[in-house]
């Protein structure tokens, strides 16, 4: 029992203070984005801006079952009369789905690096990879190599909304590609990005307006401090002039 029940008082329910929010999903999904995935209890339109969201790409596609092993994680960039707007942060693979790839008596090669897209998203990009059986570290190594250049050359070449949809999409010609590379190297059982995160984003041309408003005012103001220094040293001088004069006066 609650305390406000043994005193007789009412108990305040935190739930009737709450709004439901409809939260949509990134405008760059393409085709699948714009639409509602999900409901959102929040207390705060202001407080629930920047919130990051789960999600499994089977909300956001509503297609194959399978998308239920990728997770999808969300922020809140705006709210507009109860619907909230998104951007993409980043996807992984499920725990579940990560526990069932493994096995005794293979090996486990990952590569974690960043890249930057064509239109300036820098992601980090995490790929996992399963071979049939142990393979020694020069394979290994051979692996990361192909796996780097591949994500090199691919990346730049995409903007936000084709990276999403290589990245995300088990079918993807990238991650056809990258299994056919792989298996020139070693038997791989399973290899895909198993992680990426937004680590940066392009500024807008509000916010780099306002950065080199600020950066113009700081250069505006340096000589004035350097004049008030100069000021402070002229004043120290005279001071130390002025000494041997007292003394002189004391002397006489």
């Amino acid at each position: 029992m609650a305390k406000g029940a043994r005193r007789g008082g009412r108990v305040r329910d935190k739930w009737r203070d709450k709004q439901w929010l409809i939260l949509d999903s990134p405008n760059s999904f393409g085709d699948f984005g714009g639409h509602h995935i999900n409901y959102l209890p929040i207390t705060d339109t202001t407080t629930a801006i920047g919130r990051v969201v789960e999600n499994t790409l089977f909300d956001i596609k509503k297609q194959d079952p399978a998308d239920h092993k990728t997770k999808v994680f969300v922020e809140i960039e705006n709210i507009n009369e109860g619907v909230a707007s998104t951007i993409f942060k980043g996807h992984e693979y499920g725990k579940e789905f990560l526990r069932s790839l493994v096995r005794r008596g293979s090996s486990m090669i990952t590569h974690i690096h960043n890249y930057t897209t064509q239109d300036g998203h820098e992601f980090r990009v995490e790929i996992i990879a399963f071979s049939q059986r142990r393979i020694n570290s020069s394979k290994k190594h051979e692996l990361r190599r192909v796996i780097h250049n591949l994500l090199s050359e691919k990346i730049p070449q995409w903007d936000l909304s084709s990276f999403i949809k290589q990245v995300t999409d088990d079918n993807s010609d990238f991650n056809r590609e990258i299994l056919e590379k792989g298996k020139r190297i070693s038997s791989l059982r399973h290899i895909g990005i198993k992680k990426t995160k937004l680590v940066s984003s392009p500024k807008s041309p509000i916010e780099s307006s306002a950065i080199e408003t600020e950066s113009e005012t700081e250069i505006n103001e340096e000589p004035e401090t350097s004049v008030i220094e100069t000021e402070s040293e002229s004043h120290s001088e005279t001071e130390i002039n002025e000494e041997p004069v007292e003394d002189r006066a004391k002397a006489l």
